[in-house]
């Protein structure tokens, strides 16, 4: 089947990507596991907090800000508070600094979040500028907006091979099934220098690793 962006990889940026693409041209997205954001953007992806990560994802997210705003059932207010240890002050004041956070005593801090320990915390900083996403909400949008424009997401398949194929590409999955693009968006997270192989590209490096997090009201 012939469409005009193939998107390889069906987890925030994938589904973001193909939402505004869906505009321009015909779009498919491809997912290799069961259901859309199985890794990362199921899990990590729930917070908007603008000023977190390296510099250029930083500007992505605040030039992100208006869109978010503009559905009032997107966020959900939280705020942040970052913690450390007296043998972190250094660190501690490049996150205060880095996130524009209000430096606060561990008294201060634990009159708000209890369970703060004052044996292990020296340090606390916080403020309001961070919200909860409603991370299912903002994944079904962007797939509403692919289908209602003809394009398609589909699951638990897997790109097997990549090749060109005159002026675009064609891509093969793990069902037999070949598909034909204009264009290819290497999606695939934590994947993407598999996918990059697939296409001819170089590595550069990425390895998927395991992290953890809990969240508690």
């Amino acid at each position: 089947m012939e469409h005009d962006f193939l998107i390889i990889g069906g987890g925030i940026a994938g589904l973001s990507a193909g939402a505004e693409l869906s505009a321009l041209g015909r779009v498919l997205v491809l997912e290799a596991e069961a259901h859309v954001a199985h890794h990362a953007s199921g899990r990590s992806a729930a917070l908007y907090e603008p000023r977190y990560g390296l510099p250029a994802v930083v500007e992505l997210s605040l030039a992100s800000e208006a869109a978010f705003r503009a559905d009032p059932l997107l966020l959900a207010d939280r705020g942040l508070m970052v913690l450390a240890r007296a043998d972190q002050r250094a660190q501690f004041d490049r996150d205060r600094d880095g996130f524009h956070l209000t430096e606060m005593s561990v008294e201060a801090a634990r009159a708000i979040v209890p369970i703060v320990n004052p044996e292990t915390v020296a340090f606390a900083g916080a403020a309001d500028h961070a919200w909860d996403i409603d991370t299912d909400y903002l994944l079904q949008g962007h797939m509403k907006r692919i289908r209602a424009a003809g394009g398609q997401v589909v699951t638990g398949t897997r790109v097997v091979a990549i090749g060109r194929d005159g002026p675009g590409w064609r891509v093969t999955t793990d069902r037999g099934e070949e598909h034909r693009a204009r264009m290819i968006v290497n999606a695939a997270g934590a994947w993407v220098d598999v996918v990059a192989e697939l296409a001819g590209v170089r590595p550069l490096g990425f390895q998927p690793n395991r992290r953890s997090m809990a969240r508690i009201p």
